[in-house]
């Protein structure tokens, strides 16, 4: 066990009417989650994750000014999948941990307060918490515009908006269309109709307010 107090991030998620998905379906969302799952600690070696029953996942973040990346990645990689499948999410921030090897063994308060508010999760599919009451009130009526947009995209502006999470360097509408193999007019109309340029700007928002945190 490792007792950390640094601020970490902790992200739990289930995904919504599981149970609905055939066979075919649950092996193309169980290999999405470790997909993503794999792509999150290639970004940071430190960041682990747990699945349970394959509907389940939450993932610990070391770096926390891209936990709302990561977040959105999820539920935009899940919703790529197609119409039937979405998710929910509930991510927070705090420091004081109580790391072991295992993520689902490991406490804190940020553990708590992401999985608290995962519990509470009604018709919402996205929600906010941190130790710094001054940090969660900033952003929950951003993030609740947020989880609106996302939950409106479809499969196909998901699709698009995916390697545009993923990428560390800016990526051209050109360069994405040759990507996924598809005309440039509907990359750009696909982008335009996803509120990608104000998502962008959120998450640069929220990873620039992370930044001093991390950096204290």
């Amino acid at each position: 066990m490792e007792y950390n107090q640094k601020p970490i991030a902790v992200i739990s998620g289930d995904v919504v009417n599981s149970t609905q998905l055939t066979a075919k379906q649950f092996d193309q969302l169980l290999q999405r989650i470790k997909d993503i799952q794999q792509w999150i600690s290639e970004v940071n070696y430190l960041n682990t994750h747990s699945i349970k029953r394959g509907d389940e996942f939450q993932t610990l973040i070391h770096d926390i000014s891209n936990v709302l990346r990561y977040t959105i990645v999820y539920r935009v990689g899940i919703k790529a999948l197609g119409k039937d499948f979405d998710s929910r999410i509930s991510f927070a921030i705090a420091s004081n941990a109580q790391l072991r090897e295992s993520v689902s063994e490991s406490m804190g308060e940020a553990f708590v307060l992401s999985g608290r508010g995962l519990k509470a999760l009604k018709s919402d599919r996205l929600l906010f918490s941190s130790d710094r009451p001054e940090l969660t009130d900033h952003f929950d009526l951003l993030f609740k515009y947020l989880d609106r947009q996302l939950t409106d995209l479809t499969p196909r502006q998901c699709e698009v908006m995916l390697p545009m999470l993923q990428t560390n360097q800016e990526l051209s509408v050109s360069d994405l269309a040759g990507k996924l193999n598809v005309a440039i007019a509907t990359v750009s109309k696909s982008l335009k109709a996803s509120g990608w340029p104000l998502i962008e700007a959120l998450n640069y928002r929220f990873e620039q307010q992370l930044k001093v945190i991390e950096d204290v």
